[in-house]
């Protein structure tokens, strides 16, 4: 089996209501660009993968993605053979520095054809099964209290379980007081999350965060600038509650500095942000060994990440029980995937249990329709 024609395009997605955040610098988002990519082989397999950059997030765009695939990690992978994931990825970072999300891509890709090949789902190439659902949280963008409260009853009456508040985007007194109000509006036992997306300074976070604790956070995800490990550090040393690493973490490598920093108690995942499956089941083996629970997160993705999110959170035994990003195909107005590739139990997403590789299927009319940009590589 060999990879011989390798298929890219970007899509665009319109999201159903504007999501804003400090990343997005206080313009609510409502559209996104994902890179959608198939890979053949010579056997008549086509494996899916998804890239999900943002700009304000990472140095990473749709734009530059499609250049990094198209000159550099494709034309490396043709004539590969898929099934030996060790070997791809040398293969990638020998031909090309850093840029995970364009490497997601093409991992992604390559599980999906793996596992089709043997007849199994996606996490049986991560380790295994551990769990058969996984709760959902609900993520709520900058807003006025009255409103995000609002929104925060219409998600637990709906059956989340969780709450993700995105902070940064206004005032420390403002997102104080829409913490205030979500916790009063849904009571004490909805686990609540906050998301700073780098916004605030040292000294912005630790008595920010101080205040925050009266309301029984469960994490409180990357307060400053993803360079600032210093910071981290200081921040979790002074305050109580868990300080979550998302832009800070990207690679096995930053994850052992993160630990020797004692920098974060939670670990932030994202297959696209850490280089695809390979190496974010290897974070996650890192925090586990480290005694740290892992966040399953997401960009505003469409399914196919989703589903190469939900295989790996399927594999993790440290998972934080209180919710996961896998949601982000229910905030956009169309998905490219066909109906039946998720499955639901109230606000839980549901383990596939005799799927082939990622168990998705494309709506291909959806797939050209929301097409921007296409190329194609073969041998």
């Amino acid at each position: 089996m060999r990879i011989v024609r390798i298929e890219a395009s970007v899509v665009q997605v319109e999201l159903i209501k504007p999501y804003v955040t400090a990343d997005s610098r206080k313009q609510g988002m409502t559209e996104k660009h994902s890179v959608v990519l198939r890979m053949f082989t010579d056997d008549g397999l086509c494996g899916i993968g998804e890239s999900d950059p943002s700009p304000t997030f990472s140095p990473e765009s749709p734009e530059s993605v499609m250049q990094v695939i198209r000159h550099h990690t494709g034309p490396a992978v043709l004539g590969m053979a898929p099934d030996n994931l060790v070997a791809l990825h040398v293969k990638m970072d020998s031909v090309v520095l850093d840029c995970p999300f364009a490497k997601a891509a093409i991992d992604v890709a390559a599980h999906d054809l793996l596992g089709q090949a043997l007849g199994v789902p996606v996490y049986q190439l991560l380790g295994g099964q551990v769990r058969d659902q996984v709760p959902m949280i609900w993520p709520i963008g900058s807003g006025t209290p009255e409103d995000n409260a609002r929104e925060a009853v219409t998600k637990v009456e709906e059956g989340y379980g969780s709450l993700h508040i995105k902070f940064g985007a206004l005032g420390p007194e403002e997102d104080v007081a829409r913490v205030k109000a979500i916790r009063e509006a849904v009571g004490k036992d909805i686990p609540i999350m906050v998301d700073v997306n780098q916004g605030w300074d040292l000294s912005t976070a630790i008595r920010t965060i101080r205040r925050l604790e009266e309301f029984d956070l469960r994490i409180v995800e990357q307060p400053v600038p993803a360079w600032d490990l210093e910071s981290m550090a200081k921040i979790q040393a002074s305050v109580d509650l868990p300080i979550s690493a998302d832009e800070s973490l990207y690679s096995p490598h930053r994850a052992m500095e993160l630990v020797r920093r004692d920098a974060a108690r939670v670990f932030s995942l994202k297959t696209g942000k850490c280089g695809g499956l390979f190496r974010t089941r290897q974070i996650a083996a890192i925090a586990e060994a480290a005694g740290l629970p892992c966040f399953v997160n997401s960009m505003i993705e469409m399914g196919i990440s989703v589903a190469a999110s939900l295989h790996l959170a399927a594999s993790i035994p440290n998972l934080v029980e209180h919710g996961h990003a896998l949601m982000s195909n229910l905030r956009i107005k169309d998905d490219i995937l066909l109906p039946d590739s998720f499955r639901y139990e109230g606000r839980n997403i549901l383990i596939p249990e005799k799927c082939k590789g990622l168990g998705i299927r494309l709506d291909e009319e959806k797939l050209e329709r929301r097409t921007l940009d296409r190329f194609v590589l073969e041998i």
